[in-house]
């Protein structure tokens, strides 16, 4: 290293680090560290100073031995006892004047601020969740505990017996709706049970389209149309579950059961597969589309609004994400994206 080029990295507030063909660090600058707490040393292997050391090891091995390169890996870097910092890496590889690969450069910086920060900010949005949640609970049973205890008040001053049936089977049925609502939630709040295996998403899509007409039918047209093949590892009845219920939900918003819904199977960016699931109905207005994810919120008359709640868990434990747009009087997408297989594995390296 000349005198300019070092001169530079010692005042760069990046950290940068050198390593070998073996993943030995053969350099590094001061604020490389800063960000190790003081824990860098010459001829140290760099993965095992950080938490996940087989995941590191594997990414420098693909960046030293194909070229390839990697930004915005974060990682946890043990610094104190019972103390992490979270540090993000990109990884480059270095050639000789012939073109020979001899080491990796790796770019550091120190993002534990940052992730304390949006822990805060997480912690807040999940309070305000808590909230909307409780709210939705509390009215829910406020609406049936009213409605038996007004039965329950009338039964009193009521001698004839066919009335006393009526109201007997008015609280019968307010109560069996609590103890839905409870069921309900309980398989909300507990934690998935799955079991993961690779499964054809087209298979099991034509399979529901197959199912929804039997739940729901109508006059309404159901468009299927895939431009991939769509090969991922999950839950069949956990997928299967998500999709019926985004189905249903198309059919519901439908004006009298007519309409198109449209389902898509098409490639996403970095190995992904997405679903749209693409419906006619009245769309959703623009002031609670944010919140059509919280426990409890529903548009619906009847329902607990713990459907799309439990939509969205279900596709976070599989390394997915869903989002959706809406038009009032036009119609809602969901799209769900998906890692392929492959892409699922090599996350767990």
């Amino acid at each position: 290293m000349n005198i300019l080029s070092d001169h530079i990295t010692r005042k760069m507030p990046s950290g940068l680090l050198t390593v070998d063909l073996d993943g030995v660090i053969t350099g590094f600058n001061p604020a490389s560290e800063r960000i190790f707490g003081g824990t860098l040393q010459l001829n140290a292997k760099l993965p095992d100073l950080v938490r996940e050391s087989r995941m590191l090891r594997a990414l420098l091995d693909r960046c030293l031995q194909t070229g390839e390169i990697f930004t915005r890996v974060e990682l946890n870097v043990p610094v104190i006892a019972d103390s992490d910092k979270r540090i993000g890496i990109n990884l480059s590889p270095f050639t000789d004047a012939a073109g020979t690969i001899e080491g990796a450069i790796c770019l550091l910086s120190d993002l534990t601020e940052i992730v304390d920060l949006q822990n805060q900010i997480k912690l807040k949005e999940n309070f305000v969740a808590l909230g909307e949640m409780s709210a939705g609970i509390a009215h829910e049973f406020k609406n049936s505990l009213a409605t038996i205890l007004g039965y329950a008040q009338m039964s009193i001053q009521e001698s004839d017996i066919e009335t006393l049936r009526g109201f007997a089977r008015e609280i019968h049925k307010e109560s069996q709706a609590l103890s839905v609502l409870v069921t309900d939630f309980l398989n909300f709040a507990r934690p998935l049970n799955a079991s993961f295996q690779e499964i054809d998403v087209v298979e099991l899509l034509t399979a529901v389209i197959a199912d929804l007409r039997n739940l729901r039918p109508g006059n309404y047209d159901v468009r299927f149309k895939s431009t991939t093949g769509a090969i991922v590892t999950c839950d069949a009845t956990l997928m299967r579950q998500t999709l019926l219920n985004l189905l249903i939900n198309g059919v519901e918003s439908l004006t009298e059961k007519e309409g198109t819904i449209s389902v898509f199977v098409e490639d996403a960016q970095r190995d992904h597969v997405r679903i749209v699931v693409d419906d006619t109905g009245r769309g959703i207005p623009a002031h609670q589309v944010g919140k059509i994810f919280l426990p409890f919120f529903t548009t619906k008359t009847h329902g607990t609004g713990l459907g799309l709640s439990l939509v969205q868990k279900i596709i976070l434990a599989h390394n997915g994400r869903i989002e959706v747009q809406s038009t009032e009087g036009r119609g809602t997408r969901f799209a769900i994206t998906l890692p392929r297989s492959a892409d699922l594995q090599a996350s767990e390296i």
